[in-house]
């Protein structure tokens, strides 16, 4: 029985370092301004939580512009690249991120606010247009280049 115990301890402490581990990869990512969040789950128009297969559909930030492709995210079905401004990042006291920052292009302008827990490398995802409804979805931060996104050519 105690073998059981100890086994199961082990297991949960291999569990809690690779989730660090990943945490970590992704902070430092997000750092570097150089991270891709595939969408995992959205809420839709009407409330409900659906889960999404496309990986066409996601959020980019490289360096110095943020991406947004895909009908869930950007509300059309180009690749929009946006300027930053106004960029925030705080840590609070447990280790959690919020990120807040404008985004500016072509068809979309507006908020971006991106919240990563402790421990976990999935983000929350909140983007509110200056025009159009609020956009909210959740996904792996992954650094650019270990991510297997799908990314159109031709920005707007």
């Amino acid at each position: 029985m105690a073998l059981l115990s100890t086994f199961a301890q082990n297991k949960k402490a291999v569990r809690d370092s690779i989730a660090l581990i990943r945490f970590n990869k992704a902070v430092a990512a997000v750092e570097a301004k150089d991270f891709v969040i595939i969408v995992d789950t959205y809420v839709t128009g009407d409330g409900n939580y659906e889960t999404n297969t496309d990986k066409a559909n996601f959020l980019s930030y490289e360096k110095k512009f943020v991406f947004l492709q895909g009908q869930i995210i950007a509300g059309n079905s180009y690749t929009n690249k946006l300027t930053v401004s106004d960029y925030s990042q705080v840590t609070d006291k447990k280790g959690n991120i919020s990120i807040s920052m404008h985004v500016r292009g072509n068809f979309i302008n507006g908020k971006v606010e991106i919240s990563l827990r402790k421990g976990f490398n999935n983000a929350d995802v909140i983007i509110t247009p200056t025009q159009g409804s609020f956009r909210r979805f959740s996904g792996e931060v992954v650094p650019r280049a270990e991510s297997k996104y799908f990314k159109r050519s031709g920005e707007i």
